[in-house]
């Protein structure tokens, strides 16, 4: 064979060899540009989800079949797991792990409520600080005491709609109002309930700045009575908060010089045994119908004040009230009295403490001196 020969049948050789491979990896580099296409298809950029919504999002007559013979669809809104904190995070196999394949296995859960309260579990895979939490709150008590109705995880968050905690305060007490409506109407109403509903006011507080948000304590509780008046220095106790809303903000400490506060505050530190409930801000205030006081009537206030103290002192005449001196500091102008009392003993104490402690030296002086 010549030497021009051998050279083109090489070429040739040549191209029946790398043709194919070519066309391989043009084969290969379609394929990733379409494997990118579905994904940016599928909700939240997450490709692990489109073939479970191929079905789920688009047969609206899919349903899931429970024990008890009831039924719920199944359908689920592409947008609404995109725009969810989960969209692009998570795959619905993530949450959904006992479900590998198709047809799937029947549903276990004997009904609907036995379902969710059992995908609530799935949670603590990611949430597990959380879910601890919520063991030790008062909802995960009523459910563990047979109550099914107690809320769980996808109660408050959602399932498939999951949303940023940090969202707009005011859905915070208006989830709680899904169960606790008669709470949540007196709260509306409240002064603190019209800041934040007509206002927009963030600056008050919402359902799970008193009670918490996963620990949620029994208000039944002793602990939590107790411990109310720390609740509400939170707020109050903030000079410069209460500086923007002309608000006195020695209330805390105010109380927590009297009888009342002295003893609350043992009682929360576990100095001492409860022995008895002492008056705290909601005894007075309200619990979540609170009102403001300076926009009554006075007359008013101190009968409501009275009627207060008449719930451990009952005999108490209708003149005790006045004896309330409200949470100012006693100053020469409004208490004279008071006030008098109070710098005297601030003098004469620490004199006669001084006297005592010299008395005692020159006690000791004599005795050295006639040894």
């Amino acid at each position: 064979m010549k030497p021009a020969q051998r050279l083109l049948t090489g070429f040739a050789a040549g191209l029946v060899i790398l043709l194919p491979a070519h066309a391989v990896l043009a084969q290969s580099d379609a394929d990733t540009t379409q494997d990118k296409a579905a994904e940016a298809a599928a909700p939240g950029g997450d490709i692990r989800s489109e073939g479970c919504l191929e079905c789920h999002a688009e047969d609206p007559d899919a349903k899931v079949t429970f024990g008890d013979g009831s039924s719920r669809a199944v359908l689920v809104d592409r947008k609404t797991i995109a725009l969810s904190v989960h969209g692009g995070a998570l795959a619905c196999t993530d949450c959904h792990r006992d479900i590998a394949r198709h047809p799937h296995a029947p549903v276990k859960a004997r009904d609907a409520r036995a379902y969710t309260l059992d995908e609530s579990r799935t949670c603590r895979r990611c949430h597990y600080a959380y879910y601890t939490r919520v063991l030790d709150g008062i909802h995960f008590k009523v459910l563990e005491s047979g109550n099914r109705n107690a809320p769980t995880c996808v109660d408050c968050h959602g399932a498939h709609d999951v949303q940023d905690p940090k969202g707009p305060r005011v859905e915070v007490s208006q989830r709680c109002a899904r169960c606790h409506d008669k709470v949540y109407a007196a709260y509306a109403g409240s002064v603190h309930g019209r800041a934040m509903l007509e206002e927009a006011n963030t600056d008050v507080p919402v359902c799970t700045d008193c009670h918490g948000a996963h620990a949620i304590a029994n208000p039944k509780e002793p602990t939590f009575r107790t411990t109310t008046h720390q609740m509400c220095a939170k707020c109050h106790g903030d000079a410069t908060k209460m500086a923007k809303y002309n608000l006195n903000p020695e209330v805390v400490s105010s109380y927590l010089q009297d009888f009342h506060g002295v003893s609350n505050s043992l009682y929360s530190e576990g100095a001492t045994k409860v022995y008895k409930p002492m008056a705290t801000c909601t005894d007075c205030h309200g619990i979540h119908d609170i009102e403001k006081f300076s926009s009554g009537d006075k007359g008013a206030i101190r009968e409501k004040v009275l009627t207060v103290c008449r719930g451990c002192h009952e005999e108490v005449p209708a003149t005790f009230g006045d004896a309330w001196l409200s949470h100012y500091q006693p100053t020469l102008a409004s208490a004279p009295m008071v006030w008098s009392v109070k710098w005297a003993y601030r003098i004469l104490i620490p004199f006669i403490m001084a006297g005592l402690v010299l008395h005692i030296l020159l006690h000791l002086w004599r005795l050295r001196a006639h040894r």
